[in-house]
């Protein structure tokens, strides 16, 4: 049988035609041809069935173009596509790996809250009691513990204010410092003492003086701190104003007994004395003494030694009694200086032997003070047998009193747990108090505390002395600031929750379910008190300082009143009347309390007050203006150097420390001191509404403590800083409950360091540096003559170089201001 030949184009009717049953023949076949020719146009096949007489259908129309292809994009947009996706996956790994690092950070703050919260809760709350097996009504009471809070005034330094300047690197300097001064602000000191008052589980203090107080403290600051050591020994009490001294009107009694304190030293100076005087008990080591010789004031006097160098200091000044430029115009008291220094300490001493009498209970009378004055030092037998201290033990008693009340402690807790196990506690409530009773005679008499009085001899202090622990000042301090650091964010979540209930039914309703119980929310902007301390000598970078606080204060409106806190002997005439002009721009009430002093330039700035406060031993007022120029011509003319100036007559002239002034030049100093102290008074008798004339008699440059600045009208009342807060809330706030913002904000600056590392050396040593320096220098190179040498020393003499006009105090102040060149 032929086989028949295919057909041009493959398809489906003849292979079926051909029975083909396989498709792996088919592809065998096809796969052995060889590659077919291109096919022909396509024509269907007319179907077998259709007839010859059929005209054939229409050709299918023509397939439609492709789609116009999109033009390739350049090269640089795929670079731009793998930049994008590669930067997608660079933030996505960040995101996670940023959210991962927030929530380890949040689980870590909040472990640390845990933690903390916990350490305080723990360090303030009641002591764990073993034994709560029994049921008497005394074990469910809250056992506090038994502290005593340790004041180390040995090493203690007491500032007003913290700034850059007094930030103490002494303990940086000196590695092989085992006692490293502690730094505290007087307020920080007197709040840290009235929350141990209230606090429980302080049962005492004990100040530890040493050897004597290292760092020296103004007698305005131990005023405060006496009153807080007050507040403390009257704990028992509730005080309606605990800024005011001891009065039956202002203080109830309260349940509980009064608080015990201890003050001991190896021996006590004047004003270490007056300090240790307010503690409910002293103790003087036996070989120690007490050195009360009364308030003593020393001037140093520059004449003599401005003469042998040939230095002429002119001083241009009104009032008899501004006695600060007298440095360099005397060389002894003159009878106004004399009478003012007389007056002061006369003052400073009836305040201190008032605030000692009152703490010891003495009744002393002038001649008895004046005999212990006259005596010289006072043995420690001596002492305890006239009441000046209580008791004169050999060593310090604190770790033997700690060591005894430990060991009767744990003797007494054994006991109390056997007895439990026994079944004492059924019984009869006799049986329960004779068995304290004679539980107390035998620890009265236990051996540890016969050994103890065996050493130190029985008295009163050792028997009221309950603690088991010392706490040190530092770290009492750091939990109080703990404390306070957790009050705040408990208040501020409180806030928060608070909030977001108001916000939504629903979230106070789940808050309900997990039991927090919504609370008063605390408004968020408090009212205001700002305190803007006026610490250290008013000069330029003080009074810029001040001046930045005082515009930031005014922009809050949340303040509703400022205390001007003063601790400044004075400064330049400028700076201070720039402070001034400030603080009347503030529309406000001012308030102002004064420290250790505020004289001079600052009571000037005290003159917008509505009222000032001051301690009795404040020392203030000094209301004068003094001027000072130096002429170093005489100097300068015994190495033959001259000087000669043009124009004649020209004021400029005495801006040269070289030119001698002249008739013009001295009338236009001593005019311009006489408007300035003129102006000065006009001020005074505004804020204070005297008479001129009636201040003219309080002026002239004479300087008053506090207690006598009340006597003649240039204070309101006396008080600490407490005080005058006090009455700003009451008096200008609607609640009591506002914050206290101090000003200006603690901070370092570098800029300062190479002040800071200069130490504290006294000015009047630095004037003496300057005159032996250029004058050594220039005997040196004394063959060379050459008068560019002599007037690159001369540069040595800054405070020459200008006339000063200030307002200060005391000397110092007025040398540490001419040394600045201010």
């Amino acid at each position: 049988m032929d086989k028949e030949n295919p057909p041009a184009q493959l398809n489906a009717d003849y292979y079926r035609r051909k029975n083909l049953t396989t498709v792996e023949s088919v592809k065998s076949t096809v796969g052995s041809m060889e590659p077919p020719p291109p096919p022909p146009p396509h024509h269907p096949i007319p179907p077998p069935h259709a007839s010859a007489g059929t005209p054939p259908p229409p050709p299918p129309p023509p397939p439609p173009p492709p789609p116009p292809q999109p033009p390739r994009p350049p090269r640089t947009h795929g670079v731009v596509r793998r930049f994008v996706t590669r930067a997608k996956n660079v933030a996505g790994k960040t995101l996670r790996v940023g959210g991962a690092t927030i929530g380890l950070v949040a689980a870590a703050n909040l472990a640390l809250y845990y933690y903390e919260s916990n350490q305080v809760d723990n360090f303030f709350g009641a002591a764990a009691d073993d034994d709560e097996s029994t049921d008497n009504e005394s074990s469910k009471q809250p056992k506090h513990k038994k502290r005593v809070l340790v004041l180390p005034f040995d090493n203690l330094k007491v500032i007003e204010h913290r700034t850059s300047g007094s930030i103490d690197l002494q303990p940086l300097l000196d590695q092989n410092n085992k006692q490293p001064t502690i730094v505290l602000e007087a307020k920080e000191l007197v709040s840290i003492l009235h929350k141990a008052a209230a606090d429980p589980n302080i049962s005492a203090l004990y100040a530890d003086f040493g050897e004597g107080m290292r760092h020296p403290m103004g007698y305005a600051h131990m005023e405060e701190i006496r009153n807080a050591i007050r507040i403390f020994n009257e704990s028992h009490r509730v005080h309606r104003d605990p800024n005011v001294h001891h009065n039956p009107v202002f203080a109830m009694m309260r349940n509980g007994d009064p608080k015990p304190s201890y003050a001991f030293g190896h021996s006590f100076a004047w004003n270490e004395y007056f300090l240790a005087s307010a503690f409910s008990y002293v103790h003087l080591q036996a070989r120690g003494h007490l050195d009360l010789f009364g308030v003593a004031t020393t001037n140093t006097f520059l004449k003599g030694a401005l003469d042998k160098y040939g230095i002429k200091a002119h001083v241009f000044r009104h009032g008899d009694y501004k006695n600060a430029p007298s440095i360099f115009t005397d060389k002894k008291y003159s009878p106004a200086h004399l009478e003012t220094v007389k007056s002061m300490t006369s003052s400073l001493n009836t305040s201190i032997r008032t605030c000692i009498e009152n703490s010891r209970a003495l009744n002393f009378d002038n001649v008895m003070w004046q005999s212990i004055f006259e005596f010289g030092s006072l043995t420690s037998a001596n002492s305890e047998d006239i009441g000046l201290v209580d008791v004169i033990p050999p060593v310090d008693p604190l770790l033997s009193l700690l060591n005894v009340n430990k060991k009767e402690a744990k003797k007494k807790k054994k006991k109390k747990s056997f007895m439990s196990r026994l079944g004492a506690n059924e019984k009869d409530d006799n049986e329960d108090e004779d068995a304290k009773k004679s539980e107390g005679d035998k620890e009265a008499t236990s051996t540890p505390r016969k050994k103890m009085e065996a050493k130190f001899g029985p008295h009163e202090s050792f028997t009221k002395f309950t603690a088991t622990d010392a706490i040190s000042l530092a770290k009492y301090k750091q939990m109080l600031n703990k404390k306070d650091k957790m009050e705040r964010t408990r208040k501020q979540f409180n806030n928060t929750l608070q909030k977001m209930s108001e916000t939504s039914t629903a979230t106070e309703m789940i808050l309900s379910a997990l039991g927090w119980v919504p609370g008063e929310a605390s408004s968020s902007k408090r009212e205001k008190v700002a305190v803007v301390t006026v610490d250290g000598t008013i000069g330029s970078s003080l009074s810029y300082e001040i001046i930045r606080s005082l515009r930031q204060i005014r922009q809050d409106k949340s303040v509703k009143c400022m205390v001007l806190r003063v601790d400044s002997p004075g400064g330049s005439v400028t700076s201070s009347e720039a402070i001034l002009e400030e603080i009347k721009l503030f529309d406000k009430p001012v308030i102002c309390s004064m420290s250790n002093a505020a004289a001079s330039g600052g009571y000037y700035i005290a003159m917008n007050s509505e009222k000032i406060f001051a301690l009795p031993t404040t020392l203030t007022g000094s209301i004068g203006v003094f001027g000072v120029k130096f002429d170093a011509s005489k100097w300068a003319k015994s190495y033959g150097i001259g000087a000669d100036y043009y124009p004649r007559g020209s004021h400029a002239a005495a801006m040269h420390p070289l030119t001698p002034l002249t008739p013009g030049m001295k009338d236009n100093i001593a005019r311009m001191v006489l408007d300035y102290y003129d102006y000065f008074k006009s001020i005074v008798a505004t804020g204070r509404s005297l008479p001129v004339e009636e201040v003219e008699k309080v002026a002239q440059g004479r300087v008053w403590t506090g207690e006598q600045a009340k006597e003649v009208g240039l204070v309101d009342a006396l008080g600490g800083l407490d005080r005058a807060i006090s009455y700003a809330k009451k008096a200008h706030t609607k609640t009591e409950n506002v914050e206290v913002e101090h000003w200006p904000k603690s901070s370092f600056r570098w800029e300062d360091l190479p002040e800071l590392l200069a130490g504290q050396e006294s000015s009047y040593l630095n004037i003496f540096h300057a005159l032996l320096a250029v004058t050594m220098r220039l005997e040196d190179n004394a063959e060379s003559g050459s008068v560019e040498h002599f007037l690159r020393q001369l540069k040595e003499l800054k405070f020459a170089e200008k006339p000063h006009f200030l307002m200060t105090m005391d000397d110092k102040t007025a040398m540490d201001l001419i040394m600045r060149g201010e």
